[in-house]
């Protein structure tokens, strides 16, 4: 049985924290760093980051 992986390492979240707030959508960081968006947006959530909707918008 394949291991699965555990999240991103701190590094990977500082790199994700970084390219989000550049403009990177969560499906190409995911990309980058060879995970599904779904990590980078626990992993955005669980450091306060606030996340854009679908079409790029920060809720109000």
């Amino acid at each position: 049985m394949p291991m699965r992986r555990r999240g991103l390492s701190p590094d990977q979240v500082d790199t994700a924290i970084h390219l989000y707030e550049l403009g990177w959508s969560l499906a190409r960081v995911g990309n980058h760093l060879g995970v599904d968006h779904t990590t980078v947006l626990a992993a955005l959530r669980r450091h306060g980051i606030p996340t854009r909707d679908p079409q790029g918008r920060t809720p109000a």
